[in-house]
């Protein structure tokens, strides 16, 4: 659970952009239900100007998925902007999972290239997670977190013209090409009593393919990967399909055009569709500040018309 959740929750907070605008600071909160009960939250924040920005998001397990796995993660990473691309300075990764703590903090130099990574994980985890060397000239941001600034940052017309947008991630221990695909027309998304946000919006697929970082399975783990290969075999053998079905997540236009930000999303999990919704949004200026709740709901600004196992 720990990681399609927490990916989820990272990657789709993650919005296209027609451009920043200097000092604004967005405030989201994602909440993620598997039938009707609430599993998990996601709270974000972004702060981004012309020459800097900041983006955290803090992930915790709710209600009674706790029963099954319980933890939370936080993420944050700041630096600088770069012609509207950010160079990032800082990463860090932290929470606890599975009864384990653990740590992460990468620094950059002025290029984004790794300068120093200090991983606390537990022992097992590094037994378990061991992967190919990342190449040296790979291994610079944006880090994931940085990577959703990089996003934001995106073109409208970019986001929807139905092909596919690349952003590559360093994590530490891998490189992975995310890619995101959004539809050109819009379409219409049922009102729901679990977010204030309905109405026209775009419809996007994502996925991603690993660069570089592969993993060194263990015996026990090339056995299992084995025994699911041969398994699946069969499946195709018996004329039948995987009719797991890939994510999907809707977006929406706010602040006049400014930010397309995820307002719904689903995902295939082991224990079924896992779904997301925007709860509550809060964009502060220099003098103002618009808040959508949905207790209290406001009409967004311009809303024109407009994962699973890990996949690493």
């Amino acid at each position: 659970m720990r990681s399609w959740l927490s990916g989820l929750a990272l990657g789709a907070v993650a919005a296209a952009s027609t451009g920043a605008m200097a000092g604004d600071k967005l405030q989201a909160q994602y909440k993620f239900y598997w039938g009707a009960l609430l599993v998990s939250e996601a709270n974000s924040s972004a702060t981004i100007d012309s020459q800097a920005y900041e983006f955290s998001v803090d992930f915790r397990i709710r209600g009674m998925a706790k029963l099954f796995a319980n933890g939370y993660s936080n993420a944050r990473a700041k630096g600088r902007m770069d012609d509207g691309a950010p160079v990032p300075t800082l990463y860090e990764n932290s929470g606890r999972w599975d009864g384990e703590n653990y740590a992460q903090t990468m620094t950059f130099d002025t290029t984004g290239l790794l300068l120093d990574q200090q991983l606390d994980w537990p022992e097992k985890w590094l037994e378990e997670s061991k992967r190919e060397p990342v190449p040296e000239d790979l291994q610079r941001g944006p880090d994931p977190a940085s990577m959703v600034v990089k996003l934001i940052s995106m073109p409208l017309e970019r986001a929807t013209a139905n092909e596919p947008m690349v952003v590559r991630s360093f994590d530490g221990d891998t490189v992975f090409d995310w890619d995101i695909t959004c539809l050109p027309d819009p379409v219409m998304l049922e009102p729901s009593g679990k977010s204030p946000f309905s109405g026209e919006a775009y419809e996007c697929s994502f996925g991603g393919e690993l660069v570089a970082g592969k993993r060194i399975l263990t015996e026990k783990q090339k056995k299992k990967a084995e025994k699911r290969r041969r398994k699946e075999e069969k499946r195709r053998a018996k004329g039948k399909e995987n009719d797991e079905k890939p994510p999907k997540l809707w977006v929406q236009v706010f602040e006049d055009g400014a930010y397309i930000l995820p307002v719904r999303a689903e995902v295939s999990t082991g224990m079924g569709r896992v779904k997301m919704y925007l709860s509550s949004l809060e964009v502060t200026k220099e003098s103002t500040a618009m808040v959508v709740s949905a207790e209290t709901q406001k009409t967004p600004i311009s809303t024109t018309t407009v994962d699973t196992e890990s996949l690493k």
